[in-house]
């Protein structure tokens, strides 16, 4: 893993940015995957902007990303690095399909397994991850997925916290 990974900070540049169109380079460190987005302000543009990048860059797809995870299952080592790619490449709106794979390596009996699915989580905030979050921070056979599953659940509800103004 980078140094960094302690820390958990990813390495990030700003490829360009035009009027209000910012273009990302990161890449994360827990999977050590490359990741491009676009922010702006104006959705339209930014949709515009993301779908020239996916043309350009030609990542992997959701299809692809759910099948390498499905693909790889037998083997804990490849399974974890595509859990945690799942939570990288997941949309930011809900999808049932992603939830299902994350929920699943939550049970898995490897250890590894299951806190490669506790980080997954982490990538995009769904409400649906919460109670799977609580129950792994309660009852996993792991202090170290229970402690870590404890660390994103409360990142979640500080989230919440600040959204509701308080």
């Amino acid at each position: 893993m980078p140094e960094n990974a302690d820390r958990l900070e990813s390495h990030e540049v700003i490829w360009g940015k035009s009027g209000d169109l910012t273009l990302h380079y990161q890449e994360d460190v827990l999977t050590r995957s490359p990741a491009a987005f676009v922010t702006g302000e104006d959705q339209r543009r930014v949709q515009v902007a993301s779908r020239i990048l996916e043309q350009r860059l030609k990542p992997a797809t959701t299809e692809e990303l759910l099948e390498a995870a499905e693909a790889v299952r037998p083997s804990p080592a490849d399974y974890m690095l595509a859990i945690l790619r799942l939570g990288l490449g997941a949309p930011v709106d809900f999808d049932q399909r992603f939830f299902d794979q994350v929920r699943n390596a939550m049970r898995d009996t490897e250890t590894g397994v299951r806190y490669a699915a506790v980080w997954a989580t982490s990538y995009v905030e769904w409400p649906q991850y919460e109670p799977l979050l609580v129950r792994a921070s309660e009852h996993d056979p792991s202090e170290k997925v229970r402690g870590d599953a404890a660390v994103v659940l409360a990142a979640y509800r500080s989230l919440h916290e600040e959204g509701d103004g308080s």
